[in-house]
């Protein structure tokens, strides 16, 4: 099994293009899956340079309704033909962005027509070792989710509340080189989100855990709250965070758990 990070915010090689985003190729039990399209064009500049066929795909699987999750789903369903689709059914929530009194739209655009969709409930498997995992928002310890007060959604009655992120899944992968997971932004908290697979998978102990972790505008002590969590809770062989997480809350991470790497476009791991 092996992970690439197709679209993420940086890059360590000059042939290839970042963008504020996040797409990850994962190729598993002789399937080809992508969590995630990034946001525009990135994906498909990046995705022949690292060997994966776009036109291939089994499997899209969408961790959320964000823009820079979900944009390039649009292209990339022209080169595909009826994927499967996996998502949580609040997929399509409104997620909206406030500002200077006004709110912007910064959901994503999906027609089910065009694809074959698979609502994520609970645990649902993907392929024989991949699995979709959702936290749904009253099994979130909310000691280790932040919500920005920016990140909104609509009500009926016209206002706004913040964004519960009802959409948010994570993948979680039986690899040979253990259990690992990978996640889109953590909306949910990453400390939950582990603990959620650590009561589904029976297991502390992690190979990998990929992706994006919310961590990049949090306040410090939340960070050192849910880095301190990390570390003391799970035993990860590779953590490789990025996107969302932000360079600072890595290096805190770093500074209290073992082999801690940022995970630009271009990163390839075994699983």
């Amino acid at each position: 099994m092996k992970a690439t990070i197709l679209v993420e915010n940086s890059t360590w090689r000059a042939d290839l293009t970042p963008e504020y985003g996040l797409s990850i190729h994962l190729s598993a039990d002789g399937e080809s899956l992508l969590m995630d399209t990034g946001q525009k064009d990135a994906l498909f500049a990046n995705a022949p340079l690292l060997g994966v066929d776009l036109t291939a795909l089994d499997h899209i699987v969408l961790s959320h309704g964000h823009f820079d999750h979900a944009g390039g789903l649009g292209r990339l369903l022209l080169r595909v033909k009826k994927p499967h689709l996996w998502a949580h059914e609040n997929v399509e929530d409104a997620h909206m962005r406030a500002k200077k009194g006004n709110a912007v739209f910064i959901g994503c655009h999906l027609n089910k027509e065009s694809v074959v969709f698979h609502p994520v409930r609970g645990t649902t498997r993907i392929t024989e070792n991949v699995f979709a995992l959702e936290i749904p928002p009253e099994e979130r310890d909310p000691e280790f989710v932040h919500t920005p007060g920016h990140l909104v959604i609509p009500l009926e009655n016209g206002t706004f509340e913040t964004d519960p992120f009802r959409d948010d899944i994570s993948l979680v992968v039986k690899g040979e080189r253990g259990i690992s997971v990978i996640l889109g932004c953590a909306h949910a908290g990453v400390v939950n989100i582990l603990e959620k697979a650590s009561r589904t998978f029976g297991t502390k102990a992690f190979h990998a855990v990929i992706g994006g972790m919310h961590l990049g505008d949090c306040p410090e002590e939340f960070v050192d709250r849910v880095t301190s969590a990390l570390a003391a809770r799970f035993q990860v062989d590779v953590w490789r965070p990025c996107h969302c997480t932000g360079i600072h809350s890595a290096w805190k991470l770093a500074s209290k758990a073992g082999n801690v790497e940022w995970a630009g476009v271009g990163t390839i791991l075994d699983l």
